[in-house]
């Protein structure tokens, strides 16, 4: 059961992205500038946050022979795929003009979608042994569910509410601005918006972890 696991989860999962790129352009007003960046930008952003808490911090691990500085090569695709299948569920919100509102509303339902998703992904891979999460619930040997929502809620939820700023961003710049903002600018500017907030949380999380090692 685990090989199928992770199987499904690792390579079955980025595969989606094929699928999704075919939807994406048969919707009228995707222009091909804004199709790369809406698989780009999450893709690589992802990437950047398991690299960075799973390589540079430590916080977590994976037990998988095919990583790359200690994460799993293809894990970006595994999340971009995901975001990219709640973008086009929520597709004709995503398309509305930019306004306040509508970039709260598409951020909060990628959010609470993501949350969802994010923890029942990681429930199944961290109950057959391959990832590992180092925080208080895994030192104490609880279950697996209670290891996840330790942390999944607020990871996963932030990563869906930043996506859905970055993607409404992504539109904004790319198709409503008659395309006088580069693929260049608005692709970093996107990454952006979705990393630096991640960065600032394991950094917290890691300054949380120093104080109490200090304070035994």
């Amino acid at each position: 059961m685990k090989f199928i696991v992770e199987v499904i989860a690792f390579w079955i999962l980025p595969l989606a992205l094929l699928i999704e790129y075919q939807y994406w352009q048969s919707i009228a007003w995707a222009t091909p500038e804004f199709i790369f960046y809406i698989i780009a930008v999450p893709t690589i952003a992802a990437y950047m946050i398991v690299a960075t808490g799973a390589g540079w911090l430590k916080l977590w691990g994976f037990n998988l022979k095919y990583t790359l500085w200690k994460v799993p090569i293809q894990i970006g695709l595994v999340y971009g795929s995901v975001i990219n299948g709640l973008f086009l569920i929520f597709v004709n919100l995503v398309s509305l003009p930019s306004s306040v509102s509508s970039t709260i509303a598409i951020a909060i339902l990628i959010a609470i979608s993501g949350a969802l998703l994010g923890c029942l992904y990681d429930i199944s891979i961290m109950h057959y042994g391959i990832l590992d999460v180092y925080i208080r619930p895994f030192y104490k040997r609880d279950n697996t569910i209670k290891i996840v929502t330790a942390y999944g809620p607020r990871f996963f939820g932030l990563m869906g509410f930043v996506m859905g700023l970055s993607v409404k961003l992504g539109v904004y710049l790319l198709i409503e601005t008659d395309r006088t903002i580069s693929l260049l600018v608005a692709a970093p500017l996107g990454i952006l918006i979705v990393y630096t907030p991640f960065l600032l949380y394991l950094l917290v999380i890691i300054e949380q972890k120093r104080h109490k090692t200090e304070r035994r």
